[in-house]
Order: structure tokens, then sequence, then C-alpha cells
């Protein structure tokens, strides 16, 4: 075992364990104090850990939650939860919008876009049903992990793809490969998570309250909000046809926020109040997963299975498993860069098992882990790691099998890529 390896496995044993370990730890301070291990060890060069960073990844972060910020200052998440619970709605008709709201947002601006606007929301929704703030925040894990899987921007790893397989119509070919198993586990979610929340007891819990927005300047932050969706929308409609004018996410994030900066006057409040831990866990997160894949340690532990990278129980079980300790986007990124043909079978069911990987460990997704971090933010106390995996896991086997039964047995045999 490489020590690059060992870190890793030592980063995800402590966040496991973090509920024993003293409050004032928290997931991003574990994550950077492996990195600084790596660089003091030279397991990983600085001019290696720079290059290893996903730098698109970082500015789309940056622009949401700049866009997210100014949200929640206007009052936007505050004014969705009292639309919903305001009018007396059951718990069910609640959890329905809930879930319709953040997976439209997970579609059009990314699973991670969904987890920084729908923390709020869910927090609210906690204390108006009386109920604690874990059941909800784990419901908005899954709904843009699983909402996400079906759009060519709903992630990270699906934008990787995107541009590897070089779709004439990124939106059409998920659309026809991931929308009929994105429903399906959907609604089964719906009705598990139902469940689960009906079984929630009235509690103290949930009876405090957000910190209330100032109200400021709400236009700017729509106007951001709306100019992403456009951008996003359009730079993936466009991306077949003018491959010049593609332009990279981060970028599009990063334009998107410019009306927020320019036009509130509460511009450096809100640089302030960004959530900078999650871009820091992010940061150290890309030199951890840099210094092992330079170690070559995922690529020995593929072995024989490197031959077989096409073969769909290969991809199900690397694109699920090694997700789980390497996260999905660089797992994605390096089976990419292995593979020799970029056959849509092979690349949809790649997208369907390292997106669905989320819903098993809290590092599994970068979603899970801004939801814990905006929400530990907010001052609610999120779930535990295996409070986590306990609520997600009937979800994950379904919808692992309802995919995987859609993409290899369902639909008929595709063109290339």
């Amino acid at each position: 075992m490489t020590v690059s390896l060992a870190v890793a496995i030592a980063i995800f044993f402590l966040i496991s364990i973090r509920q024993w370990l003293p409050p004032a730890v928290r997931i991003w301070q574990i994550m950077l104090v492996g990195a600084v291990v790596l660089l003091l060890t030279g397991r990983i060069a600085p001019s290696d850990a720079l290059e290893a960073i996903d730098w698109n990844v970082i500015g789309y972060l940056f622009g949401v939650f700049s866009i997210a910020s100014a949200l929640y200052d206007s009052g936007f998440p505050h004014t969705v939860s009292e639309k919903i619970a305001g009018s007396g709605a059951s718990l069910a008709r609640a959890l329905f919008l809930f879930m319709l709201i953040v997976s439209i947002v997970s579609v059009v601006l990314t699973n991670d876009a969904g987890a920084v606007i729908g923390t709020p929301i869910a927090l609210a929704l906690a204390i108006a049903y009386r109920i604690r703030p874990a059941v909800p925040l784990v419901a908005l894990c899954v709904i843009v992990t699983v909402a996400s899987m079906m759009s060519p921007v709903g992630n990270p790893q699906n934008i990787l793809i995107v541009a590897d397989g070089h779709f004439a119509n990124p939106i059409g070919t998920f659309a026809l490969w991931l929308t009929v198993p994105t429903i399906l586990s959907l609604a089964f979610a719906y009705f598990w998570l139902l469940r689960c929340l009906k079984r929630e007891n009235e509690t103290e819990e949930g009876n405090g309250d957000l910190p209330a927005p100032t109200r400021r300047l709400a236009w700017p932050a729509y106007l951001s909000a709306g100019l992403l969706a456009v951008l996003v929308i359009g730079d993936s409609l466009l991306q077949g046809r003018i491959p010049a004018l593609d332009i990279p996410l981060g970028y599009l994030s990063l334009i998107a926020c410019l009306p927020v900066y320019m036009f509130s006057p509460h511009r450096i409040s809100l640089l302030r109040a960004l959530d900078w831990p999650t871009l820091i866990f992010f940061l150290a997160m890309f030199v951890v997963t840099g210094a092992v894949l330079q170690s070559g340690a995922l690529q020995t532990l593929l072995g024989s299975w490197r031959a077989r990278l096409d073969d769909p129980v290969v991809i199900t079980a690397i694109g699920f498993w090694a997700s789980q300790l390497f996260s999905n986007v660089p797992v994605v990124e390096i089976y990419l860069n292995l593979l020799s043909a970029s056959e849509q079978r092979t690349l949809m069911l790649l997208s369907a098992m390292s997106t669905l990987a989320g819903n098993l460990f809290i590092i599994s997704a970068a979603s899970n882990v801004i939801v814990v971090q905006q929400a530990e933010r907010y001052g609610a106390t999120p779930f535990s790691f295996w409070q986590f995996t306990g609520l997600v896991i009937p979800v994950t086997v379904v919808s692992i099998a309802v995919s995987y039964a859609w993409v290899v047995w369902i639909m008929p045999a595709p063109g290339t890529g």
C-alpha cells in the first residue's frame, strides 16, 4: 500500500468517525490535513498539486456559492419554504414540492448548485414541521444526486463524459438513456423518504430558526441565477454544433455571478460570507486524489480488469466502489483516459454508476459534503456518517438495479460516440 493511499484511507476513516471527534473538527479540516501531510512528505510536488486541482470545478463552485449567498440574503429560501409549508401543506405534498424544486435546479445547474440552494430550504422545512434537520438534509442529498444523473451538466463527472464522448446532442443523449431510471429512482426515493420523515417525532431540535436574511437588493441574485441557467443550457445545446464555442463550466459560473458583485451594494459582506471552508475542502481533495492517482495505486488495484473496462459489470463495480474512496470525479477522469472506445452504452453506464455512488457515504459525492458544511454554517446539526448511510442504502440499491437494467438490458444497441 502506498503512503498516498494510506492517507486517503485515513481521511475516509476519520470522516466516518467524526461524530466521536471533538465538535470543532470539521470535514474540511480533515481533508486539508491529509493534503498537507502528502505535500510535506513529498508524495506530491507543489507544482503537481496545483496541476491536480480542477480549477474549472473550483471556479464553478465559487460562482454558485456567490449566487447562493446572495439568494439567501434576499430571503429566497425562506420564501420558498413558506410557500411550501405556509399553506398547511401535508408532509407528503411538501416533500414532493421540495423534490421538484431541487431536482430542477440539479438538472439545470448541477447537483452542487442544488445542494447549496436546497440546504436552507431543507432546514426551513425541518423547522416548519418540527423534525430533526438530519432527515430533510439526507433527503436533499439523495434528490440532487439522483436527479443530476439525467443531465449532461447535472454533475462534474457528466460534464467530463460529455467532453470525452463528443455527443452531437448531449441533452438528447442523456435524456434518452437516463431519464427513465432517474424518474423511477426518484419515485422510489419519494416513498422511502416520506416513510422516514413520517417516523420522525416532533422535536425541539426543529424549533430553532435560520439566521434571518437581510432581504437586501434581490434582483442581482435572481439575475445571476437566471444568467447561470441560460449560460449552462445554451453552452450544452451549442457544444455539439459549434465546438469552438464550448466554454468551461467554471467560466460560465464566474460570468454569471458578476451581477452579484457589480450591482449589489453589499458585495464585500457577500464575499466574506462565502462558503470558504467547502472551497478549501475541494482544493485539498484534488491534491489528495492527485497524489493517489500519481502513485499508481488505483491502476494497480485494477489489475486484469484494465482489459475489460467496457464490460458492464466492471464499469459498475469500479464506477461505484472506486468512487467511495477516491470520489467520483477523479475516478471518471482516469477511467475515461483508460478506455479505448467511447461507446454510448459504456459512457452512460459509467455516468449512472459513478453518480449513484454518491448515495452511500458522505464523502462519496461532493454535493453531500456541501450539504453538511452548509448546514453547519447555518448553525444546524447535520447527519452523521453512518446515519446517512443507513438512510440511503435502500435508494442506492434500487437506483443501481434500475439503472443497470435499463442501460444494459432494455435499451437497444447504440451507436458510438
